[in-house]
């Protein structure tokens, strides 16, 4: 069974999920005063607890984004209280940070279990099919490290009210996504920004530095450095062509095509735990919890 359509499906369900539980969360954030993208990162230290939270364990699942951009985050977090820095550039949960973190999760969970549109006996089903994709990607031989997943499978709420459990159960599979690829492309040796660069060139989403610069602000890197990365990109044979409008080559497209097949491969690996009924199964499921949720009011 071509499990693709089954992991967009949970994908749709997930964004579903997150539709009804977002309202209900969006007076914490709004009263924060931060930014969603630093909230984020105190969920992640959250997560990272009792280690603490630094730019470099930050950069284990997202390379792309600058240490100083995530430095100017979590300082900003530490400036309302949420976060301490214990020393230079490590930070922890304040006892307010975490009793957030707590008050948000708390929240979020509640709406989710009344948004729920199945019946609890099906939710259950469902939570049980993802948990054993879930366990099974945690038990999976490397590669990938399962570094991400373990990280969000601290966060697993109790199995009863299930949509919670499916929520964080999908989220962890997201989490092994992202250890899949980055484990599909770290042996190469091809620096973050230009690995990243050369996707947006590679989907027909940017078709020179200054527009790969305009879709990638938000990582916090200077122009200079996806200068370099085309300059690395050039060096390696994967683009050519004028410095204003450089395009894929060959070589490039075929080893970004890789980047994804391995990706696949790693990260699909561990669904032969289920057989093509217990996916026709999850598919079916699936499918009613996404259309159930989109047609309730948030």
């Amino acid at each position: 069974m071509n499990e693709h359509p089954l992991w967009n499906l949970a994908g749709e369900a997930l964004a579903a999920i997150r539709a009804h539980y977002e309202p209900a969360v969006e007076r914490i954030i709004t009263e924060s005063e931060l930014v969603g993208w630093t909230w984020g990162l105190l969920l992640t230290a959250f997560a990272f607890e009792p280690e603490s939270t630094t730019p470099a364990r930050l950069q284990v699942r997202g390379p792309y984004t600058a240490v100083d951009a995530y430095l100017a985050r979590l300082s900003a977090a530490a400036g309302k209280g949420y976060l301490a820095e214990a020393s230079p550039g490590e930070y922890r949960l304040t006892d307010t940070g975490r009793a957030e973190m707590e008050r948000f999760i708390e929240e979020a969970r509640a709406a989710m279990a009344q948004a729920d549109p199945l019946p609890q006996a099906d939710g259950a089903r469902l939570a049980g099919l993802l948990d054993r994709l879930v366990q099974s990607s945690l038990k999976a031989l490397p590669p990938p490290e399962p570094w991400a997943i373990r990280l969000n499978y601290k966060l697993m709420p109790a199995a009863i009210p299930p949509l919670p459990y499916i929520e964080e159960a999908i989220s962890c599979l997201n989490a092994y996504r992202d250890d899949a690829h980055i484990a599909a492309w770290r042996p190469s040796g091809l620096s973050a920004t230009a690995l990243e660069s050369l996707t947006l060139l590679w989907r027909g989403e940017a078709d020179s530095l200054d527009v790969v610069c305009q879709r990638l602000a938000h990582r916090g890197h200077a122009p200079q450095a996806y200068a370099e990365a085309l300059a690395e990109l050039r060096a390696r044979g994967f683009i050519e062509g004028p410095e204003g409008a450089p395009h894929v080559t060959e070589a490039g497209r075929a080893f970004r095509d890789q980047v994804e097949v391995n990706t696949d491969r790693y990260f699909f690996a561990p669904w032969s735990c289920l057989d093509d009924a217990e996916k026709a199964e999850l598919a079916d499921l699936l499918t009613r919890l996404r259309d159930g949720l989109k047609g309730k009011v948030p």
